[in-house]
């Protein structure tokens, strides 16, 4: 890898470094979010010029991601039909006709691959396929050699190996040098050795790298440090209802929930209440668009508090019928802090106009979340003499 991480220089003056890739570990960790949050937000804070080139083995391993919950959820429903029909003796045919004919598994796979194309081409991107005459040679190489990302002669690095080599590959016809983003030890390895290759572990590092300094950036942040301060603000207020809509539209999971009877405990949030929120605004990252003066995003982190409204049921079970027995139920509270990142792409005049007579869009990123429960027991005392 070139010393360092690239500099500005090396950045915007050189345009020495012309594309940039990501892991799969990396989008997986953004939940697979192509139209929102960080991986959305990416088409605005780097340079125009600056294009995505991921490998068909990301390629594939996303979407083998993303279809596996799909196809369990498939089976699991054919499997209730069978079961239905199995267990009432109802002739289920019809509803088995119906469901094969929908045929879902396709239709998810089509706009899971519509996404990943519409992610690509706002980054001016494609896809690095899986071809040439000496990616077998060169990955067996080092495989035998224990080069990274095979120290240990791990098999299971064949993928990351492919993909390594094909950005390595195209970084060298094209005399150019690339940004990798993997959380990955041997994406990072791979780099230290490459002459044309950095790499960095998250999104946020990459953004980082373009983060508009200037003192007209200064006095943009410093507007909407100004509005956000200020709670009766047009811009407070909107991201106020943006995160309370989030709070309640997100999916709760209950989690490490346990009960001192040696009882089994299940558990289900059945509401959730944004309560208050703490902007981190002396993090506030802004990036303006070199392209277009009238457009900058603005990355905050926030730090969200909610009050969890949570539905448990307790189970014992009965060795003599071979069954679990409920033990009772009950609703409990629960407060959680989420630390979440808000993006803010703003439209209008930035430097003449307030913050108010913006055109202001928020993404936040998340939206799935497990909340640790711990230990809870039934009330044995609460009943009616």
């Amino acid at each position: 890898m070139p010393e360092g991480l690239p500099s500005a220089a090396v950045l915007i003056e050189q345009k020495a470094v012309t594309f940039f890739s990501i892991d799969t570990d990396v989008i997986q960790s953004h939940g697979f979010k192509f139209s929102e949050g960080a991986l959305h937000a990416l088409r605005l804070q780097r340079p125009q010029w600056l294009q995505i080139q991921l490998t068909e083995v990301v390629e594939r391993e996303v979407m083998a991601h993303r279809m596996d919950p799909v196809s369990k959820a498939v089976q699991e429903l054919q499997t209730a039909i069978t079961s239905v029909q199995r267990l009432s003796g109802q002739d289920m045919s019809v509803v088995k006709e119906s469901f094969e004919k929908f045929d879902s598994e396709p239709v998810v796979r089509e706009r899971f691959s519509n996404e990943m194309r519409t992610f690509l081409e706002q980054l001016n991107g494609g896809v690095l396929r899986l071809e040439g005459s000496t990616l077998a040679h060169d990955m067996f190489a080092r495989y035998f050699l224990q080069h990274p990302p095979f120290e240990q002669k791990k098999k299971s690095e064949f993928p990351d190996a492919a993909s390594l080599l094909l950005l390595e590959e195209f970084a060298v016809k094209n005399n150019t040098q690339g940004i990798l983003i993997s959380k990955d030890g041997g994406w990072s390895k791979f780099a230290k050795q490459s002459e044309r290759l950095y790499c960095v572990n998250s999104l946020e590092e990459f953004a980082g790298l373009f983060e508009s300094k200037s003192e007209k950036a200064d006095r943009v942040k410093a507007k909407v440090k100004h509005a956000l301060l200020d709670p009766t603000s047009h811009l407070s207020l909107q991201l106020d209802s943006a995160l309370d809509n989030h709070v309640s539209g997100a999916f709760w999971n209950a989690d490490e929930i346990y009960s001192g009877y040696a009882l089994r405990v299940e558990a289900e949030v059945n509401q959730a209440s944004y309560q208050d929120s703490d902007w981190h605004l002396d993090g506030l990252a802004l990036w303006l668009i070199e392209h277009d003066p009238s457009v900058c995003t603005v990355e905050i982190s926030v730090s969200v508090t909610v009050d969890l409204e949570v539905g448990v049921d307790f189970y014992q079970y009965d060795t003599i019928d071979h069954e679990e027995i409920c033990m009772g139920s009950d609703e409990i509270t629960r407060q959680v802090t989420l630390n979440v990142e808000v993006f803010l792409l703003c439209h209008g005049d930035l430097f003449v106009e307030s913050v108010d007579e913006w055109e202001v869009d928020i993404e936040i990123t998340g939206g799935e979340y497990l909340v640790e429960i711990g230990e809870v027991n039934p009330d044995y005392d609460d009943h009616e003499e």
